[in-house]
């Protein structure tokens, strides 16, 4: 497999070179996902409004690879800086996950995430590969369970989308730190530049993306009041005190950083400060010994030293001064005449060459500094020891001093690094710069030159403890100083290097405290919703089904005391008032239970209906699903020859269908008795029928006329269902005819009279649609198909066998479902007349 483009260094210039083609590029990559999610708003609003809907999964993978290619577009849109990118990116899954469902968020985050990890192979930026593939994952992912698990599929308000937004592309900072552990320096520069734009830009984009959703509402209002949720009330005003919370956290951890990040800089300078005084001072002290050795040695082999040989000595090691003390501690022989007879146990500075007369010290060298006899001189003084007692003392001035080691100043400094670029500056008392690894060699420079305020120099023998803040060689720096041998020794760190760790340690406490303050909101908003809010939300479901009438709910909310006491109270209620409406209810029942007797009186309902006929069986049943109901039956004898049947069925339930079947039924019977066919039965009962029939109800019917003695059948259907007719020994089958209009429904229709022959056994089954249209519990019909299958398995059945077998049938298809309506049924069965025999014999 290729390997990924290397990215060119760190650079600027194209934020500097060409703005306007940047915040073009970065105005684009934030209206994509505004567009995008209006667009895809805009014709889901469409397909539903022209109940064209399509399933939800397929909408959510439309969705979820559409954000995901888009989230692959702004990756290629991208402002490149070095290794890192800023884009817009993580906007295109959080707008899929917030505003159209969890799967496409979860969708759009795993193709942008994977394409962003990919992108390195045409050009994306490596450093960051791992952070933004990671961090576009997961914000589709939360965005996706904040939608189902907290805003509970509705699309969020804007301001928790900003909220969420923000939160996401601050862990996607953060990850910028985990993922680069190792090199933290240039992490830190990639979020110093990243963080205020991206965090802007991809808030931005999401931010106008709710606002432009709202006008299309939410998938779910539960709230109608106009006021706000308890939750959503709770989560603003928590939100608030976390914003606070995180500021002032984010503010104390900055002042506290800032005083531990300049007392290690001053530590750190202090530290090289004092090493490079210990290096010069050791450099010091071992010439000045070795130069006293060598005048020691030249003394012992001279049998009695003189004033001249002392003076030639010093002249030949060019040292200011040459003293011979005895084993008395007295100067006995000196370069200097005034300081022979010199006690030097009368000094604290000379004083200290006295550890030379004990016997167990050889060598000792002195700080330069003001000598005891007289304090406007300055020295740097060694002592070895003689072998016949007393030592000799050699003495640099301040000249010497430093010519003896000024070119090792250079060694000592000149590559000495405090940090990445801080640097040991030497200056001599007049600030001349002698080491300097930022200045030119072969330019003097003094410490003014290069930014430093020689008045907040201390004496050379003095320590500087606090620090100062200058502009040295250009740059905003933090220095502190000290004195040695003559020379100031100036450790300089640059501020900003000082301070990174500062920087470094707020950046990740505010992106932790913004992530954690966010998951703790999040958990806490969750918690509430769920405990409070959820349970409220019960409770008035509970007592908007009392209100609605269903009081047998019961408000079962105990996850706390206090809701405890609310159901309980609530439940108590409910029971006192169930008791009074029981009363009334009894009451209700037995008028109803009397309604219903006088309802079935009004059928017939003795069998068998004719014994002393023999020429028929007919048998009928009804089932109403209320009390009373609106299905009826009826047959009657029309004069001797002719027996007329029917069955109906009066749209609406309970007593207005009970009280318009009597109507219907009663219009019906005294047409059909007063000798009109059976056509003209049905057109007149319609005109009466539509008579001030404000309630604008209506029946549906089949009616016939069998004629005893020839077996035909005369009949009319009024928007009924056809009936089953079965000739001997064979099957039921429908009579299909085209029905005529519904009674009752609109004046003026005629109906049409047709009719058939009946054999001796043939078969005639009546229904009205409670039989066919039987549900079971999962809403599937009984059906024509299952009726005459049904019926065609019973062989030599009575009518009213029949009719019970069917019954049981469909009470077994049914099972615990409720029945939602009337069920009626009748049958017939022909066996012949006498001119019916008389004609076939």
């Amino acid at each position: 497999m290729a390997q990924p483009k290397t990215p060119s260094p760190m650079v600027y210039h194209e934020l500097k070179g060409d703005n306007i083609m940047v915040i073009l590029r970065l105005c684009l990559a934030t209206a994509l996902p505004v567009i995008v999610s209006v667009v895809l708003a805009r014709i889901n609003l469409y397909l539903s409004e022209q109940q064209k809907e399509i399933s939800y999964k397929t909408w959510q993978i439309i969705v979820g690879v559409i954000f995901g290619c888009l989230a692959m577009i702004s990756t290629e849109i991208s402002i490149h800086l070095g290794n890192a990118m800023i884009n817009v990116r993580d906007a295109a899954p959080i707008c899929a996950g917030l505003f159209f469902g969890a799967p496409a968020g979860v969708i759009a985050g795993l193709i942008g995430g994977v394409g962003r990890y990919f992108a390195v192979y045409w050009g994306a930026a490596y450093y960051t590969r791992l952070a933004c593939s990671i961090a576009t994952i997961v914000a589709g992912i939360l965005s996706g369970f904040l939608r189902k698990y907290l805003f509970e599929n509705s699309k969020p308000i804007w301001y928790h989308g900003a909220a969420a937004t923000t939160i996401l592309e601050i862990f996607h900072m953060m990850l910028i730190f985990l993922t680069n552990s190792s090199d933290v320096n240039t992490a830190f520069t990639y979020v110093q530049l990243c963080t205020i734009p991206m965090v802007v830009f991809n808030t931005l984009s999401v931010t106008i993306t709710a606002l432009l959703l709202s006008p299309y509402g939410n998938e779910k209002q539960n709230n109608k009041t106009g006021r706000i949720k308890l939750a959503e009330n709770f989560s603003r005003w928590l939100s608030v005190c976390v914003v606070v919370s995180c500021l002032a956290a984010t503010g104390l951890s900055w002042r506290l950083q800032t005083s531990l990040s300049l007392n290690n800089t001053i530590e750190q300078l202090n530290l090289n400060i004092q090493d490079v005084k210990d290096d010069i001072n050791a450099a010091s002290d071992k010439n000045l010994l070795r130069t006293t050795e060598s005048i020691t040695r030249a003394l012992s082999n001279l049998d009695s030293p003189s004033f001249d040989d002392i003076a030639r000595l010093c002249k030949q090691y060019n040292v200011a001064e040459i003293n011979i003390v005895n084993s008395e501690g007295i100067i006995v022989l000196s370069s200097n005449l005034s300081f022979k007879g010199y006690n030097m146990a009368s000094g604290s500075q000379s004083a200290e060459f006295l550890v030379l007369l004990d016997g167990k010290t050889n060598e000792y060298v002195q700080e330069y500094g003001p000598i005891s006899s007289d304090e406007t001189m300055f020295r740097k003084y060694a002592g070895v020891v003689l072998e016949d007692g007393g030592f000799v003392q050699v003495a640099y001035d301040g000249k010497r001093l430093q010519e003896d080691i000024s070119g090792q100043l250079v060694g000592i400094t000149k590559n000495r690094r405090i940090g990445e670029d801080g640097c040991i500056i030497i200056a001599d008392k007049n600030y001349i710069i002698l080491s300097d690894r930022h200045s030119n060699d072969n330019v003097t420079h003094t410490l003014e030159d290069i930014g430093i305020n020689v008045e907040t120099l201390l004496d050379e023998n003095s320590q500087q403890l606090d620090y100062s803040l200058s502009r040295i060689h250009d740059e905003p720096s933090i220095y502190t100083y000290d004195a040695a041998e003559g020379y100031y020794i100036i450790g300089v760190m640059p501020q900003a290097e000082a301070l990174f760790s500062r920087e470094v340690s707020s950046y990740i406490t505010f992106f932790m405290q913004t992530v954690i303050y966010g998951i703790l909101f999040i958990l806490i908003s969750f918690l509430i919703k769920h405990l409070i809010g959820d349970n409220l939300e019960k409770i008035n479901q509970s007592l908007k089904q009392i209100t609605e009438g269903d009081l047998d709910v019961i408000v079962n909310v105990r996850n706390n005391a206090e809701f405890v006491v609310l159901s309980d109270s609530i439940n108590a209620t409910v029971v006192t008032l169930k008791h009074y409406i029981d009363e009334a209810s009894e009451k209700m029942e037995q008028e109803l239970k009397l309604a219903k007797d006088i309802q079935y009186s009004s059928l017939p309902n003795v069998f068998p209906a004719y014994p002393n006929r023999k020429e028929f069986d007919i048998y009928a049943l009804m089932d109403t699903a209320k009390e009373v109901g609106g299905d009826f039956y009826d047959f009657y004898m029309l004069g001797d020859k002719h027996l007329a049947f029917l069955i109906a069925d009066v749209s609406g339930k309970g007593i207005p269908a009970a009280l318009f079947m009597m109507r219907a039924k009663t219009v019906i019977k005294s047409l059909a008795e007063a000798g009109n066919p059976v056509n003209d039965v049905f057109t007149l009962s319609n005109k009466k029928l539509c008579e001030n029939n404000d309630a604008e109800m209506f029946v549906t019917g089949w009616m016939g006329i069998l004629n005893l003695e020839t077996g035909i059948i005369e009949y009319a259907n009024a928007g009924h269902n056809p009936p089953l007719v079965r000739k001997k020994n064979g099957n039921f089958e429908y009579l299909k005819t085209r029905p005529g209009f519904v009674l009752g429904g609109m004046e003026g229709v005629r109906y049409k009279k047709n009719e058939f022959q009946l054999e001796p056994g043939d078969e005639i089954f009546l229904y009205t649609d409670g039989v066919t249209e039987a549900t079971d519990k999962y809403d599937a019909l009984y059906s024509e198909e299952r009726l005459q299958n049904f019926m065609n398995s019973i062989r030599n059945a009575d009518c009213e066998t029949l009719c019970r077998m069917i019954r049981s049938d469909i009470d077994r298809f049914v099972g615990t479902a409720p029945q939602f309506d009337d069920i009626t049924m009748l049958s017939l069965k022909y066996k012949g007349g006498p001119e019916y025999e008389k004609n076939h014999n």
